[in-house]
């Protein structure tokens, strides 16, 4: 509010940053005053993965952990959203891990709050699971779309390790030759995979096959 006499002016700084939606490069500044208004237009292109400067949605953390999907026994992971901004963004979240090609949830926060987002995975529960999750709007083929990306690594009950990634666009599972998820550090051995997950004593049930009959083949042999 101002009350101005003749020949007077006045001057106010107004930070619009937070207002700016991120997927816009043209943006439109309105001024109104009793009996006049003005639209003062401008471009600026943002990143709305990578802004210091305006706030965009984001993936706060990821949990592996063992639940239920439609009461039945599964891994899980429970992925936080955050939207720090004013502004509201039609998100989508998607999941690939090594034995999970894709899972994939609507996944819009309103502005200033968080959600968690519990997402079925078909990895064996119990299992160390690695993978990454992405946040997106429209095309997950286009990077311009992107949000945000985490990868992540935990077995359920422990704690998991999260990291960063930069954005990276990928085909969804719907489309042809789709985006497959690879991580070499933490892939099931050869022997791990045989055994589908069985283990005694923590080794996996496929070595001690394979040991109890390298013995067979030795008493035979010593025979």
């Amino acid at each position: 509010m101002s009350s101005l006499r003749p020949g007077e002016s006045f001057r106010k700084e107004v930070n619009i940053t937070q207002g700016l939606y991120a997927f816009q490069d043209n943006h439109s500044v309105f001024v109104s005053t009793f009996g006049d208004n003005t639209t003062y237009n401008f471009t600026k292109e943002i990143d709305a993965s990578d802004s210091p400067e305006v706030l965009t949605p984001y993936i706060k953390n990821v949990t592996v952990a063992n639940g239920t999907i439609d009461g039945e026994q599964s891994a899980v992971a429970y992925v936080t959203l955050a939207n720090p901004s004013i502004q509201t963004y039609s998100s989508k979240l998607f999941v690939h891990t090594l034995g999970t090609e894709g899972s994939f949830y609507p996944a819009s926060i309103r502005p200033g709050g968080t959600r968690t987002i519990k997402v079925e995975l078909l990895d064996e529960d119990g299992q160390e699971i690695a993978g990454e999750a992405r946040l997106y709007s429209g095309n997950l083929t286009e990077s311009d779309g992107g949000l945000d990306q985490m990868g992540f690594v935990g077995t359920a009950g422990e704690q998991t390790e999260t990291w960063n990634e930069s954005f990276e666009p990928v085909r969804p599972t719907w489309m042809d030759s789709h985006y497959k998820y690879k991580n070499k550090t933490h892939a099931p051995s050869f022997g791990e995979k045989l055994s589908g997950g069985h283990e005694i004593e923590g080794i996996p049930l496929a070595y001690l096959v394979f040991s109890l009959f390298g013995v067979f083949v030795v008493i035979r042999r010593l025979r």
